[in-house]
This record gives structure tokens, C-alpha cells and sequence, in this order.
């Protein structure tokens, strides 16, 4: 959970958010899930399945393999 792999997947995912000019709260709201879980998420201490994963970038209107390039060339 705290591996370098995902602290990369989730600072990406906070900075997806962030070009989005989404806050937390804006997020949650269009996961149906409390702020408090995607605050979360960026810190690390919530891990995403799969699914979740895509539905994050869905939201984010964001390209997952995007996120995979940037684990795998890292």
C-alpha cells in the first residue's frame, strides 16, 4: 500500500484532480463517495481496485494508461 509504485499512481491521481480544477468535494460528488475517501486515496492510506481505478479517471476525465506509462517508465 505504501510501495513507490502507488504513491506514483496517487499523486498522479491528485494531480489529475487538481488540472481538473476539481477539489475533494467536487470529486466525491461525482463518485458518490465522501471527500474524505479521495483525501484518502491521494494520501495513500485507501487503496483502489481496478475498477475503482477506471471510474477515478473516468470521472477526472483522465486516460488511465496514461497513469500505467508514467508507473512503467518511471
Amino acid at each position: 500500500m505504501y510501495s513507490p509504485n502507488s504513491s506514483i499512481i496517487y499523486n498522479w491521481l491528485k494531480n489529475q484532480r487538481i488540472d481538473s480544477n476539481l477539489t475533494m468535494k467536487e470529486l466525491g460528488l461525482l463518485l458518490d463517495v465522501h471527500h474524505s475517501i479521495i483525501g484518502k486515496i491521494e494520501l495513500g492510506e485507501r487503496r483502489l481496485d481496478v475498477i475503482e481505478w477506471i471510474e477515478y479517471c473516468e470521472a477526472l476525465n483522465a486516460d488511465p494508461f496514461e497513469c500505467l506509462e508514467t508507473l512503467v517508465k518511471k
